[in-house]
């Protein structure tokens, strides 16, 4: 189908200068406005995500503080301190096994860094140390070689 158009031609000019006629004009107002909707729509999809992610936020902290509060229990078949643990204890400095007792009561490097006056860079920098030696990859086994060794009580 063949579109309408006007052609305007002014002295002066040097061309012909084409512009829709009003039709085709109705048509690009409508299309602008789907595409305005459109817009409005991803803006509201991507609050309401938005929303989602900081909800699951928090029950991700509320569950870790939760987590933090129990008491570990000690199961009943714990690993006794073994030569080993022994030996890698003695190998840490005082620093650093008083930064593993730290972590394994649950504290965080910022309130670990506050406690002692050292910057948390310092703190995350032992606690690598700390992995290193004591060839562990998580702090979940940090916390285990600690009850272990008798850093922290079984309950707390």
């Amino acid at each position: 189908m063949k579109q309408n158009t006007v052609l305007i031609v002014e002295p002066g000019m040097s061309g012909i200068l084409q512009q829709p006629d009003r039709g085709t004009r109705k048509t690009r107002i409508e299309q602008a406005e789907a595409r305005i909707e459109q817009a409005k729509t991803r803006t509201e999809s991507a609050e309401a995500r938005t929303e989602q992610a900081e909800t699951r936020a928090e029950q991700t902290e509320t569950a870790l503080e939760n987590l933090i509060k129990t008491p570990i229990s000690q199961p009943e078949t714990a690993a006794p301190e073994t030569a080993a643990d022994s030996l890698a204890l003695e190998r840490l400095t005082a620093r650093q096994r008083e930064i593993l007792q730290l972590l394994a009561r649950g504290s965080n490097t910022k309130q670990i860094a506050d406690v002692l006056e050292l910057s948390p860079k310092t703190i995350e920098y032992h606690r690598g140390k700390l992995m290193t030696s004591l060839k562990m990859h998580d702090l979940p086994g940090l916390v285990r070689f600690a009850l272990r060794v008798g850093l922290i009580p079984p309950h707390g």
